[in-house]
């Protein structure tokens, strides 16, 4: 689990309510397959069907892919997100940065774990 502030986040301007007033994102690497509406929520772009970003902005709830394609995804709530997030254990001081450090950047396109 990740808290990511970036300066801007994907053209979302939001603040938080610390006193820097940094936009707030808060992501959550999901390994395995979503299935919100019933069928498996696939990447548009890879046809990925597993190993997510799930990532957090005020009450919308985006997917990212391996290879870089987000969306927001209408049929993950906030609740279900709270449930996979707990305590933040990094911080990046922007978004770039943190989608590549964990590995969201595109560079990883195709690849899979088991």
């Amino acid at each position: 689990m990740v808290s990511l502030n970036p300066s801007l986040a994907e053209g979302h301007h939001l603040t938080n309510p610390s006193p820097d007033h940094r936009p707030a994102v808060r992501a959550v690497p999901h390994p395995g397959e979503l299935d919100a509406r019933g069928i498996p929520i696939t990447c548009a772009h890879c046809h990925a069907r597993r190993d997510w970003l799930l990532l957090n902005v005020l009450h919308q709830v985006f997917v990212r892919c391996r290879c870089a394609h987000e969306w927001e995804e209408p049929d993950l709530t906030l609740a279900y997100f709270d449930l996979h997030f707990t305590e933040p254990e990094h911080e990046w001081e922007n978004y770039d940065d943190a989608m590549t450090a964990l590995g969201f950047d595109g560079l990883l396109a195709g690849a899979t774990w088991n």
